[in-house]
């Protein structure tokens, strides 16, 4: 294989053919900058720098908001109760040096933020480097408020609910500026959720009004310093996918198999306008326990067979369940690799 692993996935983000099929576990190098600044990052209890307090739940391997905690109870006060963090005060090139040398697994270990013992940087040499961001606007409102009154919030005072995207949109693109300038990653991954397991949380016609401006916002200054911009969503985002296009997001993830259906058919309508990343099936095989190793890797071809075609894919899979992780690194040695080759020998005979 003449390409490295970055120069082939970045065919995939420009919504060509890839020489194989781009894999985020084997191909990718993924950090975070500063990540506390947006959620607490250790493994018992702490705020972030908007004041939301988490708490870490070892079962998902991650820090939720502390049920009972809220920080935000009426949306008409959040410029009183809610500190956005000020991106002009940090040392960035010293935090970057941080990141980009972090010890993730002593974190999670519990031993807070150390850097590696190897002392080696976190972007290995040919890999795709991407900055993972948590937390968009949308689920920064439910971090603050609780989901219940996140949700009431859009519907009774929706002026409010757009003046806060507005604010948390500039303290992003101020955030995006700044990775971009200290952090040589070619990709900022963000997150922000916008749908359950089978359906939006709002509906469109009220996402279009308060966020998708914003959001074009974000996406376009994330454009401007030459970066991609992924979009991670996930449950039900069908009916968002020509907004997605139309604000310019170069790639949507995850695409998640269970409650994207039609994912198939918009992968072969839209794939030559935006990449899709992951469509794996968490609800019955990667979150599911008890899942055989063959129900794993009849997964893995599955989605790759229906989503790899044409190209303008990524092999994207997340889950709170890592124990698929290892057979889908065995799939990508057997099938994912010589997926394209094996395909085009298939369309001459």
């Amino acid at each position: 294989m003449d390409l490295t692993p970055r120069e082939n996935a970045l065919i995939a983000y420009r919504h060509g053919v890839p020489e194989w099929v781009p894999f985020s576990f084997a191909d990718f190098n993924s950090i975070q900058a500063l990540p506390e600044m947006e959620r607490y990052i250790g493994t018992t209890q702490g705020k972030d720098y908007f004041g939301v307090e988490w708490t870490y739940v070892p079962g998902i391997g991650a820090p939720m908001p502390t049920p009972g905690k809220i920080l935000l109870e009426d949306i008409t006060e959040w410029r009183d109760v809610v500190h956005v963090p000020d991106v002009e005060a940090i040392d960035w090139e010293k935090q970057a040096d941080i990141d980009l040398h972090m010890d993730a697994r002593a974190i999670l270990a519990g031993k807070g933020v150390v850097r590696r013992a190897d002392g080696l940087s976190n972007l290995a040499e040919g890999k795709l480097p991407y900055c993972m961001v948590i937390n968009g606007m949308f689920e920064r409102l439910h971090a603050c408020m609780g989901m219940q009154n996140a949700l009431c919030a859009l519907m009774t005072e929706p002026d409010e609910c757009k003046a806060f995207f507005h604010a948390i949109a500039d303290y992003k693109i101020a955030y995006f500026n700044k990775i971009a300038k200290y952090y040589p990653v070619d990709v900022i991954n963000a997150h922000d959720d916008y749908g359950t397991g089978d359906r939006l949380f709002m509906r469109p016609e009220l996402w279009r009004e308060l966020i998708k401006p914003e959001l074009k916002r974000i996406v376009d200054s994330v454009h401007a310093n030459g970066l991609i911009y992924q979009h991670h969503s996930c449950g039900y985002v069908e009916p968002l996918i020509e907004d997605f296009i139309e604000i310019g997001i170069d790639a949507v993830d995850t695409w998640q198999g269970a409650s994207n259906p039609n994912v198939k058919e918009l992968k072969q309508k839209y794939g030559s306008q935006i990449t899709f990343c992951g469509g794996f099936d968490n609800v019955h095989i990667l979150d599911r326990e008890g899942t055989t190793e063959d129900e794993m890797r009849a997964e893995y071809i599955r989605v790759i067979n229906d989503l790899a075609p044409g190209g303008s894919y990524i092999a994207f899979p997340i889950s709170a369940m890592p124990r698929y992780a290892m057979v889908f690194l065995q799939m990508h040695q057997s099938y994912g690799l010589h997926f394209y080759e094996n395909l085009k020998k298939q369309q001459k005979q």
